[in-house]
């Protein structure tokens, strides 16, 4: 008997406390309920006391995470930078291959367009060494024997005549430019169709030499091969006719012969026997049949291949 009413006291605090709680959650939801003006303030004033604080702490933390925000912002920087660098590397390389592939093209519609006799056929070939001194007027191109290119083959652009082949190996062959002074082109004036001969000066200027008395060439005048020789085919286009001083006349080259880049070389199609160049039986000379001494003499392609 006294065992269980000792039990029965040691509960009733436990009861007491129990509704004690449950007493006090009542209160407070019905404080939370009510909204009172004194718990708004009172809030209100907890607020203001603690966020100093609040905004203390959180100061640090603010910079810790702009910090780590700067960090990444470099990284991406960092990473964007290294692949901007490799593309603009990427577009100059493009660029620079651009430009050569344009200059090539536009020095390739130099021989676009070039006359090409009948019996001849157009090799195309880049010119790898142009003139360099004043005492010698030639250049070397790409293509030799392997092209079927003999001497005396013309050597044209689309404006006209270059030179003509002097030496030929096996992949590269040198070419004779009407400024060198050994150049010795039969030629005519397209108008008045007086014949003569166009005379390398190792200059800019051609002299325009072996004229008739009586020819009176035009200023401007175009001047052509005339054939004669027969290393040269007719109608290839030389220069236009420049007065001089009294009967001095000089040609000016349709060909910029400084800034040459590609050629077209005519050679005589495969098969054909004039391939060589045979003594100079054909070869032009305004003199009478019965006089054997040739004025022109040394004056021609045939002497200068010679």
């Amino acid at each position: 008997m006294a065992g269980r009413t000792g039990r029965t006291r040691a509960t009733q605090p436990r009861r007491f406390y129990h509704l004690l709680i449950i007493l006090i959650g009542f209160v407070l939801i019905f404080v939370g309920k009510a909204d009172m003006l004194a718990v708004r303030t009172v809030q209100t004033s907890v607020s203001g006391i603690f966020a100093p604080l609040f905004d203390v702490v959180a100061a640090p933390v603010r910079a810790i995470e702009t910090m780590f925000e700067g960090m990444r912002t470099v990284a991406s920087l960092r990473e964007e930078t290294v692949r901007l660098r490799a593309e603009n590397e990427r577009l100059k390389r493009w660029q620079r291959r651009s430009e050569i592939l344009e200059s090539e093209n536009r020095q390739l519609r130099t021989v676009l367009g070039a006359v090409i006799p009948a019996d001849r056929q157009a090799v195309t070939a880049r010119a790898i060494a142009a003139p360099g001194s004043s005492f010698l007027h030639t250049m070397m191109i790409t293509h030799g024997r392997d092209k079927r290119i003999h001497r005396g083959d013309p050597v044209v652009t689309a404006d006209g005549l270059v030179g003509y082949i002097i030496e030929v190996g096996k992949r590269h062959s040198w070419v004779l430019m009407l400024s060198d002074v050994n150049s010795r082109i039969p030629i005519l004036l397209s108008t008045s169709s007086w014949p003569g001969l166009a005379i390398g000066q190792n200059s800019d200027m051609l002299s325009l030499s072996f004229l008739p008395l009586e020819a009176e060439p035009k200023e401007n005048e175009l001047v052509l091969t005339s054939g004669h020789g027969e290393i040269l085919p007719p109608g290839l286009p030389v220069g236009r006719v420049a007065r001089g001083g009294g009967r001095d006349f000089y040609i000016q080259p349709v060909v910029d012969l400084r800034r040459v880049a590609f050629v077209s070389i005519l050679v005589r199609p495969q098969g054909d026997g004039r391939q060589d160049i045979d003594g100079f039986a054909d070869f032009f000379t305004p003199l009478p049949e019965n006089d054997d001494k040739r004025l022109l003499e040394g004056f021609s392609p045939k002497d200068v291949l010679q």
